[in-house]
C-alpha cells in the first residue's frame, strides 16, 4: 500500500513538472506581444494649448503586456490573447473626469504589417485623485502564416493611435530627447 501511494505521488510529481515545462515550450512557440516604444505613451492637451508640461490634460502610458496563445500542430495557425496595462496621470487633482483614448493592436512580420485594429481605453479620474488605471483584455487575435514562417516569426504589437502633432511632441520629451 505504501509502494502505490509514494508511485502515485512520483507519478502525479513528474506530470505537474511535464506540464509546466510544456507550458514555458508552448509560449516559445507563440508570436511576440509587446508595446511599440514610439506610441507608448499619449499626452493630451487642453485645447488650443501650446505642447507643454504644464498645459497637459493627462498623459497615459502602455506599462505592461502579456498574452496567451493557442496553435495548430502543424505550426501555420495561431489564435492569441492580450491583457494590456494602462496608467493615466494628470498634472493636478480636480474633479472627476473620464477619457477615452485610442489605441491598436497589430500583428506584424518583420516589417510587414498583417492586420491591424483600432480599439479604445476609457481612464476615469475620481475626484482628487491624479492617477487612474486600466487594464484591456483583447480576446481572439486570430494569425495565419503564410506557410513559410512558424506563429514566432510573427509579433502582436500595441501602442497609442497617436496624431502627428502627439508623436512630434513624444519625440522631443524623454528618451526621444533630441
Amino acid at each position: 500500500m505504501k509502494t502505490s501511494l509514494f508511485r502515485f505521488a512520483a507519478i502525479a510529481a513528474m506530470a505537474l513538472l511535464v506540464s509546466s515545462c510544456q507550458s514555458s515550450k508552448k509560449l516559445q512557440f507563440c508570436p511576440g506581444w509587446s508595446s511599440v516604444l514610439d506610441a507608448v505613451v499619449v499626452t493630451q492637451f487642453k485645447p488650443g494649448a501650446a505642447p507643454d508640461p504644464k498645459n497637459a490634460l493627462y498623459s497615459a502610458r502602455i506599462t505592461d503586456v502579456d498574452g496567451n496563445c493557442s496553435y495548430d500542430k502543424a505550426g501555420k495557425k495561431a489564435d492569441s490573447s492580450i491583457d494590456v496595462t494602462f496608467v493615466a496621470t494628470r498634472p493636478a487633482a480636480g474633479d472627476a473626469a473620464t477619457y477615452t483614448v485610442p489605441y491598436f493592436v497589430a500583428v506584424t512580420q518583420a516589417t510587414r504589417i498583417i492586420t491591424r485594429s483600432t480599439r479604445s481605453v476609457t481612464f476615469s479620474f475620481a475626484a482628487g485623485e491624479t492617477t487612474a488605471t486600466a487594464q484591456e483584455h483583447v480576446e481572439s487575435i486570430d494569425l495565419v502564416t503564410d506557410g513559410d514562417n512558424k506563429p514566432y516569426d510573427y509579433q502582436i504589437l500595441v501602442g497609442f493611435q497617436l496624431t502627428k502633432a502627439q508623436y512630434d511632441y513624444n519625440r522631443t520629451t524623454g528618451i526621444f530627447q533630441q
